[in-house]
């Protein structure tokens, strides 16, 4: 591979190279790799593709980014190409790209299927099995943002063998990646489709199961006389099992002589033994049938090794009126062996729950019924064959040691009311280098990056909550700057642990004041229950400074109510941009690493374990290491507000930590507010070294096409000379300090809000929702029942509507007396402007759901009237109903018709992807609440049928939380205030909204040994 040192592009020949040489006549041909460079250490390894130094503990990340990829891609043929980087060489990879300049992911789709079967093809060719998964990559524009990026959508990985249909299977796979896109855009409003630029294809090695030998049942299984296993002697097994199920034997099931030979039962023409997982989809297109295929893993429970069933192994994505449930057994010598399960629930019951009932369960979604006609019900209405996990009204023991109902939602966070004694506010400084590009030919379609970040400076403050004269402030500027942060964090990190965190301060000599109180209490200033006459009271004491607390807790309580075991490090837009800048210099070898992520870009937070002590247990002489969680977040995930207009809510006494460094009055009013940079003109590291001010049109900026304003740059230059930069460099030092301390300002301000309010700390939280619903729970001391009927979750659900699509008029021009340019001769028309203010809080100040969640008898709903609820009755109710929209309304309600529907656009017959559409159809089988329908029958539709109802308690459970943000957001007397209490409202709703199926878990992994058991 042949690299271009100006273009930062690939070729296989020196020809292709020749070539580039008449667009960089300064250029010449790369001769033998070079050596080592001089500033090389020995640890650090040299990627021949890209021919460049990458330290050792970075190597394998390097690897998996896309430019070297992008260096890797060599072409095969016409809009082909092979990306030779392979991830632990278990993965080949394929680059598809259209001739076309595609604005459309359909189009695209279209243009390369042909490329993508013969590419596909020619793998099973070689490898018979493999597992194979896409990712589709497009440019995106912000308009209003002004942002460019590039975004991917994947599917999972499929298996696929010599006999799939692989169009239909490339079809399924591209309506996946639409429907991702086209969520993406209905999520993050305002990004715009500019190109579609590739079409990755991941091939994966797939080793599948095989099934033959005879196994027994190990005995807990076998006791339970739910599962029939054929001691068959051939690789048949699978057939036998099936046999098995359809002519069971009265007698003797275990012997193969009991049934018919499974040739003469079903045909299994074309099908090899033993049979292999991938094999089954060919037996059910046979058979007209469906399998589901379960496995067995011994596991640890109450001291005693015990056999669970575990799966599905194998699901079949539509459940036949001939089905079999299978189960696969494997011993120690990678045998394997299927069985027939005659009884689910008798196989399963002990498993599910504690209750020794009888249980229904459907092989759709794995859930169970106490009853076979909620069982059919539930097929017939609800089943989406996706498992949910849901409190069965067990009891478990909460976080202070009481024994609760599992399905009761309350708060339980108490320790999250201690304030952490230290935070970290951090950030980066860059210079944006340009990547030079080559003319690259108009009719074909090419990926073009135009810059890199490339990391220059960090800074930190460490803020300490309960002596400031502990906190520090950090910075550097180098080229190994990324390296220095994780390092210098790491040493404080340790340092505070060492110093601080691992001592307890005994309690201070208590006053007499402090001794009559604790001796007054009747109940624990923790939890905030009463003192029983069995508890134990004690004293809570701060174990850093050694001052009593809250006073006197429950036992219990105060053992729980510890300091937190990390330290948060927040960074503003941590999750778009700044955690890449550094992320790969913590990924060494022995770091663990934890992830909350939103995709496989975007993390909500990471943290990372580092240790800092080794301890001897009690137990032995061993030795046990502590860890301390370095816990990586987002501000803007708390005010999702640019740091600037963040900043400039602040009043001048709220910006303590300015303040504090910078005393000088001028110099504070100087820094106070957020400072502006030339990064469109530092595209070198070398102009950090500069020592004239920049001009004013240096300021420039590309990206949004906006010029620095007279007073900012009045303002910079005032700095340039105020602090007596000598380069930019030092300039860009002190932009970076202001940064920082302007960030600790706003959180620490947000921090002492929350405090005071709700006495809660956002640093214990991830998200401003997080922090508000706990905020809320703490507040109101609302006890929630939470669903144990999954068909009641998936009837909510369908109840769940979001932001209407509609095509409206975006431009009228009124005509009357008033306006100057009236036409008399043209209808007279007016423009109204209509503003619903407080929508959020208005709607959660309503009667809502709160217990007693049940389904109506048919008898009940027949006597339920539904207009003459009130609402803010006892008890409300959700309906599945259907309901005439009659012709004569069609024109008065053309505008805004009642009743949206989630549905594929008439418009777009073969559209693939469902939006919310207001329209003037029927309704069948419509989900709503019963005021929605109230108002749609008041207005002239007609209920026709009502098929099922929820009833619950409801009650107003949620409006004392509102009313006091909105309380204290009219008693604020600055901005920062009434957005804080603004936020806290609209994040209970968001938080209430959460869809968590759309929760993913992705692993971070140091080197590519780790990743097999994750995959």
């Amino acid at each position: 591979m042949i690299r271009c040192p100006d273009c930062d592009t690939s070729s296989n020949q020196k020809a292709s190279c020749r070539k580039r040489l008449q667009y960089h006549p300064n250029s010449s041909l790369p001769n033998k790799k070079p050596k080592y460079a001089a500033s090389a250490t020995s640890s650090d390894r040299w990627c021949e593709t890209c021919k460049i130094y990458v330290p050792q503990s970075s190597y394998n990340g390097h690897l998996r980014t896309l430019q070297h990829k992008q260096n890797c891609c060599s072409p095969l043929e016409e809009g082909i190409g092979f990306l030779s980087s392979a991830f632990a060489s278990r993965i080949a990879s394929f680059r598809i790209t259209s001739a076309k300049y595609l604005l459309s992911y359909n189009d695209f789709f279209t243009d390369v299927l042909d490329k993508c079967v013969r590419v596909i093809r020619n793998q099973i060719h070689l490898h018979d099995t493999l597992k194979i998964n896409l990712e589709v990559f497009g440019r995106y524009v912000h308009e209003t943002k002004h942002l460019v990026e590039i975004k991917s959508f994947n599917t999972n990985n499929k298996v696929v063998t010599r006999s799939i249909d692989l169009p239909n299977l490339l079809q399924n796979f591209f309506k996946i990646l639409e429907a991702k896109a086209s969520e993406f855009q209905e999520r993050e409003s305002g990004w715009i489709l500019e190109r579609v630029l590739f079409l990755e294809i991941n091939f994966n090695k797939y080793n599948p199961l095989r099934a033959s030998s005879y196994i027994p049942l190990p005995k807990q299984i076998l006791f339970k006389k739910a599962v029939v296993n054929v001691r068959n002697d051939d690789h048949a097994c699978f057939a036998w099992a099936i046999t098995s199920a359809l002519y069971p034997a009265q007698a003797n099931p275990q012997r193969t002589t009991s049934y018919p030979h499974y040739s003469r039962t079903l045909d299994y023409d074309g099908i090899q033994f033993p049979m292999k997982l991938t094999d089954i989809p060919k037996f059910e297109s046979k058979n007209h049938c469906s399998v589901n295929v379960y496995g067995t893993e011994s596991v640890l429970k109450d001291g005693k090794w015990t056999w669970e069933i575990v799966g599905p192994l194998y699901y079949s994505p539509i459940k036949r009126r001939l089905h079999f449930n299978l189960l696969l057994l494997d011993d120690d010598l990678g045998n394997n062996h299927y069985c027939w399960i005659k009884d689910m629930s008798r196989l399963l019951s002990q498993q599910l729950s504690k209750t020794g009932h009888r249980k229904f369960l459907c092989d759709g979604c794995l859930q169970y019924f106490s009853t076979l006609p909620h069982l059919h019900r539930h097929q017939q209405h609800d089943c989406n064959h996706v498992y949910t996990s849901l409190p069965n009204g067990d009891f478990k023991m909460d976080k202070m040691g009481r024994f609760v109902p599992n399905h009761i939602l309350k708060f339980e966070n108490y320790q999250k009311r201690i304030k952490v004694p230290f935070v970290v506010y951090a950030d980066f400084e860059t210079v944006l280098r340009p990547i030079h590009t080559c003319f690259h030919d108009p009719n074909k379609t090419a990926t073009t990056s135009t810059h890199k970040h490339q990391p220059h400076s960090f800074a930190y403050l460490m803020k300490c909550s309960f002596d400031d004269s502990l906190s520090k402030f950090r910075s550097y500027r180098g080229p190994d700057c990324a390296n220095q942060f994780v390092t210098t964090l790491d040493r404080d990190v340790s340092d505070i642990y060492h110093r601080y965190l691992k001592i307890v301060s005994p309690m201070i000599p208590l006053t007499d004041e402090e001794i009559r109180l604790f001796s007054d209490a009747t109940s624990c200033n923790i939890c905030e229950e009463p003192f029983l006459d069995d508890d134990v009271k004690v004293h809570d004491h701060c174990h850093l400074t050694g001052k009593v607390r809250l006073g006197a807790a429950h036992s219990r309580c105060n053992l729980n109510y510890k300091l937190p075991n990390f330290v948060p490090v927040f960074f503003h837009n941590l999750s778009g941009y700044d955690c890449h800048l550094f992320l790969k210099e913590m990924a060494v070898n022995d770091v663990k690493f934890t992830v909350i992520a939103q995709n496989k870009e975007k993390y909500i937070s990471f943290s990372k374990l580092l240790r800092v002590d080794t301890v001897q247990t009690e137990t032995d002489d061993s030795t046990q290491n502590v860890f301390v969680k370095i816990r990586f977040l987002d501000s803007y995930r708390f005010m999702a507000s640019s740091l600037d207009k963040l900043s400039d809510e602040l009043d001048a006494h709220q910006c303590l930590q300015v303040k504090k460094y910078f005393p000088d009055p001028n110099h504070f009013q100087l820094m106070r507010r957020k400072g502006v940079f030339p990064y469109s003109y530092v595209d070198d590291v070398a102009k950090l070294d500069e020592t004239t001010f920049p001009q004013k049109d240096d300021f420039f900026d590309k990206l949004t096409s906006l010029p620095v304003s007279d007073d900012d740059y009045k303002r910079a230059k005032t700095v340039w000379n105020t602090f007596s930069c000598s380069t930019l460099g030092e300039y860009s030092d002190i932009y970076l300090k202001t940064d920082v301390l302007l960030l600790a300002d706003v959180f620490e301000n947000f921090r002492q809000i929350c405090l005071t309010t709700y006495d809660l700390d956002p640093a214990q939280y991830y998200t401003a929702p997080g922090l508000a619903w706990d905020s809320m729970l703490k507040f109101t001391r609302v006890s929630l029942q939470l669903l144990t009927d999954i068909d009641m979750l998936k009837f909510f659900q369908k109840g769940v509507r979001g932001g209407i699509s509609q095509c409206v008029q975006r431009m009228h021009f009124a005509n009357n007396p008033h306006i100057p340019d009236y036409n008399a001769s043209a209808p007279t028309s007016y423009i109204m402007y209509l503003d619903a203010t407080n929508l959020y809080g208005h709607s959660m100040s309503q009667a809502l759901p709160i217990s007693h969640f049940r389904w109506l008898t048919q008898a009940e709903i027949d006597e339920l009237n539904v207009l003459s609820l009130h609402a803010s009755s006892e008890y409300g109710y959700v309906l599945e109903v259907d309901v005439e929209y009659p012709q004569h309304l069609h024109d008065l309600h053309a505008d805004l018709p009642f009743l949206v529907e989630n549905i594929i656009s008439p418009a777009n017959v073969n559209g693939k992807v469902k939006k919310l559409i207001p329209n003037l159809m029927n309704k069948t089988k419509y989900v709503l609440h019963y005021l929605t329908l109230q108002q749609a029958l008041h207005n002239g539709l007609r209920l026709l049928k009502v098929h099922r109802v929820i009833q619950f308690k409801q009650s107003h459970w949620l409006k004392p939380f509102i009313d006091l943000n909105t309380r204290q957001r009219n008693l604020s007397e600055n901005k920062f205030g009434k957005s804080s209490f603004k936020l806290m409202n609209n994040s209970v709703f968001g938080k209430t909204m959460e869809n968590v199926d759309k929760r993913v878990d992705v692993k971070l992994v140091t080197h590519w040994q780790n990743c097999g058991r994750f995959l």
